[in-house]
């Protein structure tokens, strides 16, 4: 099999620019990733764990298999709408079903 080479210069400007853009854009997807994985707002988390229930994430985590491999898919679905109160679109079907 051929070995493919690079023509990439990885000493050049425009390639350390790159690199620094990328390496921002990946550290606030974590940051977003991180607050939605909190699962919406302080008070609602307390509200909900008051009333003796598990947090969406926390009863996934029950459920699977100690060191079993899980993909969230989409844990920023929504993000940036119903005024942020929506992680993972959390919200977005009971918002609709209560018109």
């Amino acid at each position: 099999m051929p070995v493919l080479e690079s023509k990439v210069d990885r000493k050049s400007a425009e390639y350390t620019a790159s690199a620094a853009a990328m390496r921002a854009l990946v550290q606030e997807l974590r940051g977003r990733q991180a607050q939605a994985g909190l699962g919406g707002g302080e008070a609602a988390r307390a509200k909900h764990v008051g009333r003796g229930k598990l947090l969406p994430r926390d009863r996934i985590e029950m459920l699977l298999d100690p060191g079993a491999p899980f993909l969230e898919l989409s844990p920023l679905a929504a993000w940036g709408m119903y005024g942020d109160e929506s992680p993972g679109a959390s919200a977005s079907w009971s918002a609709t079903t209560r018109r």
